[in-house]
């Protein structure tokens, strides 16, 4: 059996770092479309292998239909396992997965806070252990652990995870971790005063020809209208668009019979 991958990463080709020497191993999986799901969210989050340790029933097809050509080749490159035990021998550090809380169970992670311990050039080889959906790991098999992880949920009494959403937070939180998380959108270049004050010079004479806005006083009530943009940020395109739709408003109303 071959060992488990070294970390890999050159910070010159990307600056995310290689989440390549995290395997995820799932124990006595019951549903061979979970054991797709999990292979498709491995291919996601560019995790490791997969590895199977006695699997209750197996059916290439419903795996491979659920792992989706994403996941396919990460699926027929897993390894079974007879035991927990002898799947785990070559690693530096298992980090086990439970739904259950308790002081035998502890401590507890969340997925964000062990995150940041698995990822880096000296980060050891490390196994992702998940237990079968029904029951999770037990505690023998936590012990087995060095770390475990716990994701939180709303309501204590619903906090069993389908098995590959949870592969799949677990590598969304580790890709994060390792600088996978994509900039911002760029801030919005808001328009000048000048071209907000031509907007709404343009603004105010339309409501004014459609009878929308009082003669009198128009300005105090233009000043809700104003409220509304003020509150959008606008840029200086949109206030083009806004300034084009008074025009031909403007156009509309002294053009009434050629729209009929």
């Amino acid at each position: 059996m071959s060992s488990p991958k070294k970390p890999q990463s050159d910070p010159a080709l990307s600056p995310v770092a290689s989440r390549r020497h995290l395997d995820v191993v799932l124990n006595c999986p019951q549903m061979p479309e979970n054991v797709g799901g999990a292979a498709r969210a491995i291919a996601n989050m560019g995790l490791g292998d997969l590895l199977v340790v006695r699997p209750r029933t197996v059916n290439p097809e419903l795996s491979l239909a659920m792992a989706t050509p994403q996941g396919e080749s990460v699926l027929k490159g897993a390894r079974t396992f007879a035991s927990l035990r002898e799947a785990l021998e070559p690693y530096e550090l298992v980090v086990g997965t439970t739904a259950r809380a308790g002081s035998r169970r502890g401590p507890l992670y969340t997925p964000r806070q062990i995150a940041p311990l698995l990822i880096g050039p000296k980060a050891p080889t490390t196994a992702l252990v998940f237990g079968p959906e029904r029951m999770g790991l037990t505690t023998a098999e936590l012990h087995l652990c060095h770390k475990i992880v716990r994701v939180p949920t709303d309501n204590p009494k619903a906090s069993s995870l389908n098995l590959a959403q949870s592969v799949l937070i677990m590598g969304y939180e580790l890709l994060l971790a390792a600088g996978g998380e994509p900039a911002p959108p760029p801030p919005v270049k808001a328009a000048s005063q000048k071209v907000l004050n031509d907007m709404y010079d343009d603004l105010e004479s339309t409501l004014l020809k459609i009878g929308f806005l009082p003669e009198n006083n128009p300005g105090h009530w233009l000043m809700n209208i104003k409220k509304i943009f003020i509150r959008g940020q606008l840029t200086k395109g949109e206030c083009d668009l806004l300034r084009g739709i008074c025009r031909q408003i403007r156009w509309a109303v002294n053009n009434l019979d050629r729209l009929e």
